[in-house]
């Protein structure tokens, strides 16, 4: 899992290296997330899907 700056994203060169590209939709009244935040999302909804198609 590779996670990118909020305003630069990801590098070109790391864009097309990585399998699947993912956003985390947030409100508008939330500014941002930080990146420590946005993995746990992250991981926690993978992991919630891998469950459920098991």
């Amino acid at each position: 899992m590779v996670v990118g700056s909020e305003g630069k994203g990801l590098s070109r060169l790391v864009t097309e290296t990585c399998d699947q590209i993912v956003s985390i939709p947030i409100d508008s009244a939330m500014e941002s997330l930080n990146a420590a935040m946005a993995v746990g999302i992250t991981l926690y909804d993978v992991s919630r899907h891998r469950t459920e198609s098991h």
